[in-house]
């Protein structure tokens, strides 16, 4: 505990420089980007009823947000466990700010979902995902291939071996035997993983759009059947966006791995997935097994995080790094082979 109380003070000035550099929305205007994270999917009239708002004042200011490159991306969550059979993967790299190829050359891999330049020992954390052994093994050649253009030339590897949360969204984790996925479930996903809106184009794919956009094309009906098939599957848990998180008041990202009690990891999940300001959770084959991003306002704020944590007598100890930098993952197909 007493180590992540001891906050590195260039990490907090930094974070302060950071805030101050983000331009202030307005109250009504975060309130809409919530919403969106809860749940992007809702029509442009029920934001606008929970907002007090018009529809017509909504799609505006969805429009404005985009333009401002504030809302990035729309976003549908899905069950790694369902779609990727587990196989999860996150790299602890050491590099320096000089080596800014590295970090180029890592977002350009189709298997990230997120990368992150932190504090500590290493420097940057990717997490990365697989749909079979094949794909881990050409991506341990790529990964090899560039950090030998780094100085330090040292990665670390953690296996996920159960996702409990992620992008806020609570999963069911369960022995249910996994069914694969059809041809068309896999394009499907691979169009409406991650969508980068435009200025012209500011809202998600509509259902006609996406069949559009599969290969081969397929009918609006039939593609609200495959999404209401994958949703009963549990293969898609949500849909959301990715955005500069200080825009909704959550400037600061810690990665907290936690050491519980033997023989109590699963509750310990549990209890730990229920707090709002966890946003992931795995658990990993590592010592301190259970590895969470973490979100709050301030510093401050996730100490006090930390000592509602330790109300749990089943956690033993933490260890805590600070995101310096948060990459924008640019919108991908889904690793399919």
């Amino acid at each position: 505990m007493r180590e992540e109380t001891k906050i590195l003070i260039d990490c907090i000035f930094w974070r302060r420089d950071f805030m101050q550099s983000i331009r202030p929305l307005k109250p009504v205007e975060q309130k809409l980007l919530r919403l969106l994270l809860q749940d992007s999917s809702r029509p442009t009239s029920e934001l606008g009823d929970q907002l007090g708002k018009g529809r017509n004042w909504v799609a505006r200011r969805i429009k404005k947000l985009v333009k401002q490159r504030i809302l990035r991306a729309y976003i549908t969550v899905l069950d790694p466990t369902k779609v990727y059979a587990e196989s999860s993967t996150i790299l602890l790299l050491k590099s320096n700010p000089r080596e800014q190829d590295i970090s180029r050359l890592l977002l350009q891999m189709p298997e990230l979902e997120s990368l992150d330049g932190i504090s500590g020992e290493h420097s940057l954390l990717g997490l990365f995902r697989f749909r079979q052994a094949g794909a881990f093994s050409d991506f341990l050649d790529r990964v090899d291939e560039i950090v030998s253009r780094s100085e330090a030339k040292t990665y670390n590897l953690v296996q996920v071996l159960t996702t409990y949360k992620t992008h806020g969204f609570k999963l069911d984790v369960d022995d249910t035997p996994i069914t694969p996925l059809t041809a068309k479930e896999w394009d499907l996903l691979n169009v409406i993983h991650r969508q980068q809106p435009t200025e012209r184009r500011p809202s998600s794919l509509s259902q006609r759009e996406i069949g559009e956009k599969m290969s081969p094309k397929i009918s609006q009906p039939s593609v609200s059947k495959t999404i209401a098939d994958l949703s009963s599957k549990g293969v898609i848990i949500g849909q959301s966006i990715d955005l500069n998180f200080g825009h909704v008041g959550l400037p600061i990202k810690f990665f907290l791995q936690i050491k519980p009690l033997p023989g109590k990891i699963g509750e310990t999940a549990e209890y730990i997935s229920e707090m709002e300001e966890v946003w992931d959770l795995h658990r990993t084959g590592e010592e301190y097994c259970l590895f969470a991003t973490v979100r709050t306002a301030s510093v401050d704020e996730y100490n006090k995080f930390l000592r509602t944590l330790y109300q749990n007598e089943d956690v033993l100890d933490t260890k805590s790094q600070i995101s310096l930098e948060e990459w924008f993952v640019p919108a991908a197909r889904v690793p399919s082979t």
